[in-house]
């Protein structure tokens, strides 16, 4: 049987992997996880120069525990399987096929430009109801 190419799948350990097609209900559980990062970086943006050198290094582990657990989400690998038989590089390669094959860079483009048009109809559908709630 043939293996993955390098484009459809990716080396986890001793295991070989497929680079997940990104669904909702996998994107539903990638960004309840990813609201860590979020709070990391608020709280380093918050923290005193004074003190931000200790946070970066603490947040440099931090990273890494974030990298491994992005991995086993989104490869359905245990986390305890991943810490003991992959490699950090092999973690991150599989992260950015993953991007690259779900074409994310264009998909936030798309929805960037959607964000104007829905918000300037969500005001305007505001101003409708107050203009017939003063009425």
């Amino acid at each position: 049987m043939f293996g993955l190419s390098k484009k459809d799948g990716v080396q986890l350990g001793n295991k070989q992997v497929e680079i997940p097609k990104l669904t909702r209900k996998r994107l539903k559980k990638l960004t309840d996880h990813i609201g860590t990062i979020g709070d990391y970086l608020v709280r380093l943006f918050m923290t005193t120069d004074r003190d931000r050198a200790v946070f970066i290094v603490a947040g440099a582990d931090i990273a890494i525990d974030e990298i491994y657990e992005l991995t086993s989400l989104l490869s359905d690998l245990p986390i305890e399987y991943l810490d003991e038989h992959a490699a950090l590089g092999e973690c991150t390669e599989f992260l950015r096929l993953t991007w690259e094959r779900n074409d994310m860079n264009e998909a936030l483009k798309n929805l960037s430009g959607l964000i104007p048009p829905m918000a300037q109809q969500f005001v305007q559908s505001i101003m409708k109801r107050m203009d017939q709630a003063a009425k």
